[in-house]
């Protein structure tokens, strides 16, 4: 049997026909589409939501750190300040983000943040979560009718106070051999914000030198008047306190090098004079301003500052050395005005007879003598790791 040539002639024009009419496949796609346009603009609604939300978290817990680390420096509840800070300035929806729980002490080093206690504690870490295990899980708008998770928030802030802010044991430390005195120096921290005597604002007097062969018993050669012989490594102050800076004394004892009979009998006759071993003390009590040092040496002119941006260019001697050299120096020795910072080094050079006395000069035992070359004592001391000297201020490091 053939087919109705008319009949199927119609239908074949009815295929065409609709096959050119693209409305109703426009109006299928549309439909099948939409459930995924508007789950991912509800999505997108939903991530700037978590974004916003977390942002606002992210502020919280910054000042809840900085607000703990103050306390630190205070001697305060460091964790009662941290959760009043998240507490004040939250709304109820954020209720649980930082508990107790949630905010650590500890020791940052200027790269990582290691819990503890104790005298050595400088930062704070405070955490913030929201989830619903919390309580507090962040509200979605449509993503959850389309079976979308709800997130879990967290945030994190470390605030602390810069550690090394201070010199560190020195890099180098010489004691001139040559020298006739005996000399000593001594390591110590300096209350700059004390309200007591000069001398009980000295704390951890450390001797750190002196100017005899290693090994010599000076305790015993001074017959008790040296109290100490230096230690290897030398012990070194920790002047961590808010206010406090490194600073050095240097201890001479005139002649008593040289001639060791002057410690027991201070009126030995050398070379048909009587010099005497009369001492000398010499504080620096190191202030700090915009991290440059000023050194109050009861106006004595001992001492010669040099910032330099290696440790060879602070050797004295050395190729490319910034230390100057030469005897008579007094008018024309160096002090630094700039500020010791990161990568560079600082030089202190100590005249141990300082020019202006009054006396006779006409040799070393005279009471009046100096050769003025600033090199009895030479210490050389790395700049701080992070910031300038004496920075105290509490930031954010994490």
């Amino acid at each position: 049997m053939f087919p109705d040539h008319g009949r199927f002639a119609r239908w074949l024009g009815e295929a065409a026909r609709l096959y050119g009419n693209r409305a109703g496949g426009t109006a299928l796609i549309f439909a099948l589409s939409t459930p995924v346009m508007v789950g991912s603009v509800a999505f997108g609604i939903d991530l700037a939501m978590a974004r916003i939300t977390s942002n606002r978290m992210q502020i919280s817990v910054d000042g809840a750190a900085l607000a703990g680390a103050d306390q630190i420096e205070k001697g305060g509840n460091v964790v009662g300040a941290a959760v009043g800070h998240i507490e004040d300035n939250l709304p109820p929806g954020y209720d649980n983000m930082t508990k107790t729980t949630d905010i650590t002490l500890g020791v940052y080093d200027g790269t990582t943040f290691v819990p503890g206690s104790g005298s050595t504690v400088n930062a704070v870490r405070v955490r913030g979560v929201r989830s619903s295990e919390r309580g507090n899980p962040v509200v979605q708008a449509l993503s959850q009718m389309l079976g979308v998770p709800t997130p879990i928030l967290r945030v994190q802030a470390i605030a602390a106070r810069p550690v090394n802010v201070f010199y560190q044991p020195p890099e180098s430390e010489t004691l001139d051999p040559e020298a006739g005195d005996y000399n000593e120096i001594y390591a110590y921290c300096f209350d700059t914000k004390g309200t007591g005597t000069i001398a009980s604002r000295r704390t951890q007097m450390l001797l750190v030198a002196n100017n005899v062969a290693a090994g010599t018993n000076m305790v015993s050669i001074s017959g008790g008047i040296i109290t100490a012989n230096p230690v290897k490594p030398a012990p070194w102050p920790k002047c961590t306190n808010e206010g406090e800076t490194l600073s050095i004394r240097m201890r001479n004892i005139r002649h008593a090098k040289n001639y060791p009979q002057l410690w027991a009998n201070p009126n030995a006759t050398i070379n048909k004079v009587k010099p005497g071993r009369p001492e000398f003390n010499y504080y620096t009590d190191t202030l700090l301003n915009e991290g440059v040092e000023t050194m109050d040496l009861q106006g004595k002119n001992v001492l010669e500052t040099v910032l330099c941006d290696s440790v060879a260019k602070c050797t004295p001697g050395t190729t490319g050395s910034q230390i100057p050299s030469g005897k008579n120096r007094a008018s024309t020795r160096k002090r630094e005005t700039k500020p010791c910072e990161p990568g560079r080094f600082m030089y202190f050079g100590f005249e141990d007879r300082p020019p202006g006395q009054s006396g006779a000069n006409s040799n070393w035992l005279q009471p009046a003598w100096t050769d003025s070359d600033y090199d009895d004592i030479r210490i050389v001391m790395r700049c701080p790791a992070s910031g300038r000297l004496g920075d105290a201020f509490v930031r954010l490091v994490s």
